[in-house]
């Protein structure tokens, strides 16, 4: 598992995968934190295996652009799965911001 700010990981806009990944209605702190979980397993179930060593899921408001929650996940070097990166899932929520604009996109 890569170590929490290990700069040998270059993050980018995944060209296997749309941009926004999709959009989801979101009106509290829990909502947030679902999108997260759901749409970061999704994205482990899709992306082609070996071509990754991770990847960064974004939350941000549709119409503000603002950040509001975020998973990092990494490859298992025993099963070559992708896994979440236990502490890095969050939501703007876990820094007393509870105010979410209708919706977000997960990038």
């Amino acid at each position: 598992m890569p170590e929490l700010g290990d700069n040998r990981l270059s993050w980018d806009v995944c060209a296997d995968l749309p941009s926004p990944l999709e959009e989801e209605r979101i009106t509290n702190c829990e909502g947030v934190g679902a999108v997260v979980r759901t749409q970061g397993l999704l994205v482990s179930r899709v992306l082609p295996r070996g071509r990754y060593d991770g990847f960064r899921l974004l939350v941000r408001a549709t119409d503000t652009d603002e950040l509001v929650g975020g998973a990092e996940w990494y490859v298992s070097p025993e099963t070559g799965a992708y896994l979440p990166y236990p502490g890095t899932s969050w939501s703007a929520c876990d820094y007393g911001q509870h105010v979410h604009q209708e919706h977000a996109d997960a990038a």
